[in-house]
């Protein structure tokens, strides 16, 4: 195999904390080059059977005609989802980007939907995200098994940025996400019903149908009288998710997906608590203003500064006159 078709295969995958793992592991590397560079077979997996209670060797061969090395991709992060009855079928992507690749998957039957939305994460991302260190600060650090991070070692190896301090890294901003969402799906908030996490990705309920997933708020038209409902309901969830200690940190009508008049708000892991974190008020104020903004389109002229402002005093209960500075 030569140097162009490995560093191919890394970069396609844009993993460099997988990279750098399958390097380190020798013959399950040059065995993954391989089936990247061949017709990649289906995968064997042991389900569990709830019936017998023993695991039945079946394959997992989705769907979705994914390239090879794309295909490999799938069967490594979605693959455990399958095995574990949360998946049975992976039909198409639904959205590809620097941050993440979203697919749609037919959900296991006992589960009781139809559609699964996993969000297979891309590490690098967080490596290069600006000012990551800003989200960070006064965050509680979660494992990839959702315990708090605690240990010194790890600690001084996410601040000296080495290969498992990057590695932490990215599992406590997955971790971030999805106790987020846990929190906010349980208060009421609308976001995507969170399913499970693990191995890269998180599963999380699916807004669409058969053919076509829910736009994102941005691409949308809609008349002047939606529109102003549309805007008090984001408004109304801005606010329920403050005063669950939570800011989204990145929001605006790119991470709002629409369905039939129905909204998910998502992309979370940046989202900070407004009691640990001092710079919380600025993120808020610049998601209240990006969500102004988008609606003023429709002739909802609102002021996002004051805006921003009343609704912090009437839900955070710190002291405001530092942060309104």
């Amino acid at each position: 195999m030569n140097f162009t078709t490995r560093e191919a295969y890394l970069d396609e995958l844009d993993d460099e904390l997988t990279a750098h793992h399958l390097r380190r592991k020798g013959k399950r590397f040059k065995k993954k080059l391989v089936r990247a560079q061949t017709e990649v077979p289906p995968g064997k997996v042991a389900r569990f059977d709830p019936v017998t209670q023993l695991g039945v060797e079946t394959e997992f061969n989705p769907t979705f005609s994914a390239s090879k090395l794309e295909r490999a991709w799938i069967l490594e992060y979605l693959g455990p989802f399958y095995e574990d009855h949360y998946i049975a079928d992976v039909l198409r992507q639904v959205k590809g980007g620097k941050e993440a690749t979203v697919y749609c998957c037919q959900a296991d039957e006992h589960l009781g939907i139809e559609f699964i939305a996993a969000k297979v994460y891309r590490p690098k991302i967080f490596r290069t995200l600006k000012n990551d260190a800003d989200y960070r600060q006064g965050r509680v650090m979660y494992d990839e098994e959702n315990q708090v991070l605690r240990g010194r070692r790890e600690k001084l190896a996410i601040r000296k940025r080495s290969e498992y301090g990057q590695h932490l890294l990215h599992d406590a901003w997955l971790a971030n996400e999805y106790q987020f969402l846990l929190a906010l799906h349980a208060a009421g908030a609308d976001v995507p019903k969170p399913i499970a996490q693990g191995n890269n990705t998180i599963l999380m309920e699916y807004l669409g149908d058969a053919t076509m997933p829910a736009p994102m708020l941005n691409t949308v038209e809609l008349s002047r009288d939606e529109a102003r409902a549309l805007f008090d309901r984001v408004m109304r969830n801005v606010e329920l998710m403050l005063r669950h200690n939570c800011v989204h940190a990145d929001l605006s009508a790119f991470n709002i997906l629409y369905w039939d008049g129905d909204i998910r708000i998502i992309d979370l892991p940046q989202a900070v608590n407004p009691y640990v974190n001092p710079k919380a008020f600025q993120m808020f104020e610049r998601d209240v203003t990006r969500v102004c903004q988008y609606f003023h389109r429709y002739g909802i002229d609102a002021n996002p500064r004051q805006l921003a402002r009343e609704i912090w005093r009437r839900n955070v209960r710190r002291d405001s006159s530092e942060v309104f500075l």
